[in-house]
């Protein structure tokens, strides 16, 4: 009598690639010994990811089909991990899908069983459903403490998460940064016009909305830490005698002045008009910031070429793009003072400013391309000019 093999295969899927971000599994994993192998290193690396537990979860459900199956012919199962990529969306998706399609060339399954830590994986489940048969779906939630200290718990270990902080409280701090700026500008317009200082004294909540939001920016993107790595390794580059030091102390004296002279410029002016208040300060501040960023860059290149006599082509090319840039927004912010009827500058000028910045950016694209055939044809792509 001929016996009908069917075959089950238990998948675990970890859309943000936890397994080979923290704990270095090459995936897709497949066999219940590389699954608890996988499971353990994971474990050992972080004990408190919830994926360990999805993985566990379908090594016992694997187990149990195997129990269920002894001694019944023609019933297989196995066992498979497949993950995506750190960065969640089209690109982890994508990760999935070709370790599903390699875990199915090689099990050749004829139903799936998914397991997943049911947060992020129920994503990818339609996608997998329309490649295989999927008979079952088993999300995975983890036992916490009970109560507000459990819970507190719970957001305090996530909050540790440099990517679930960019997640969560990036666009949350954004949020509160764009209430709050909209509310201050309002009372200060209203202040300006009116010279009454009771808009002044009404700005307190929106003085802590963007107090909370750019707390809120910092944390998620970790800014006092860098800042902080960034003195230490200033101080680090001053004891060992750096050349990128004196960049960067012009770089940030050009960046001062820049900023003084844009407050400078309409200290006095005598108007309400807002719009017309930041083009004149962007016009005054705009070239020193500008030189400022070309020191910044400047003094890295200059290190890089005392030390291996390499200079980076793309400072050539991004300095004379920026220029471009440059001339091209001196040329924009003269042009609305103008059609605001605050300058007289004749639009001949304003043209050529704005012809001498295109004129700079196609420069800079031409050098780009030049130096790509010529690295391209003499011994491959290269960023560096020898």
């Amino acid at each position: 009598m001929y016996t009908v093999t069917m075959k089950t295969l238990v998948l675990a899927v970890d859309r943000d690639n936890d397994y080979g971000e923290k704990a270095n599994v090459p995936t897709p994993v497949i066999g219940l010994d590389d699954c608890l192998n996988a499971a353990m290193m994971l474990g050992i690396a972080d004990p408190e990811d919830s994926d360990v537990n999805g993985l566990l979860a379908a090594i016992q459900t694997y187990k149990e089909i195997m129990e269920d199956s002894r001694g019944v012919k023609g019933r297989e199962a196995e066992i498979a991990l497949i993950c995506g990529d750190r960065k969640v969306g089209h690109r982890s998706d994508y990760a999935v899908i070709d370790q599903l399609d390699e875990v199915l060339e090689k099990v050749r399954p004829d139903r799936v069983i998914l397991v997943g830590d049911g947060a992020e994986d129920e994503y990818i489940y339609p996608v997998i459903t329309s490649r295989v048969q999927v008979d079952s779906v088993r999300k995975v939630y983890v036992k916490q403490a009970p109560g507000v200290e459990g819970t507190l718990y719970i957001i305090s270990r996530m909050m540790r998460d440099a990517d679930k902080r960019k997640r969560f409280l990036v666009p949350l701090g954004g949020l509160f940064l764009l209430i709050g700026l909209i509310f201050i500008f309002e009372g200060l317009y209203a202040y300006m016009i009116t010279g009454d200082g009771s808009y002044i004294y009404t700005q307190t909540w929106p003085i802590l909305s963007l107090i909370l939001g750019i707390m809120l920016l910092m944390y998620g993107y970790n800014i006092m830490d860098r800042f902080i790595q960034g003195f230490e390794d200033l101080g680090k580059n001053i004891k060992s005698g750096d050349i990128t030091i004196t960049f960067s102390i012009i770089a940030f004296g050009l960046l001062a002045t820049g900023i003084a002279m844009g407050a400078y410029s309409i200290w006095n002016i005598q108007t309400g008009d807002t719009l017309y208040l930041i083009v004149q300060f962007c016009s005054y501040a705009m070239w020193p910031i500008i030189l400022s960023m070309v020191f910044s860059d400047g003094g890295k290149v200059m290190k890089t070429y005392l030390s291996m006599r390499k200079i980076n082509r793309s400072f050539m090319v991004g300095t004379i793009a920026v220029i471009g840039i440059g001339f091209i927004l001196q040329g924009v912010l003269d042009l609305i003072k103008v059609l605001m009827g605050y300058g007289e500058i004749g639009s001949p000028l304003i043209t050529l400013e704005i012809i001498i910045g295109v004129g700079f950016l196609v420069a800079s694209s031409v050098l780009q391309t030049t130096f790509s055939r010529y690295f391209r044809s003499l011994h491959g792509e290269t960023d560096e000019v020898q």
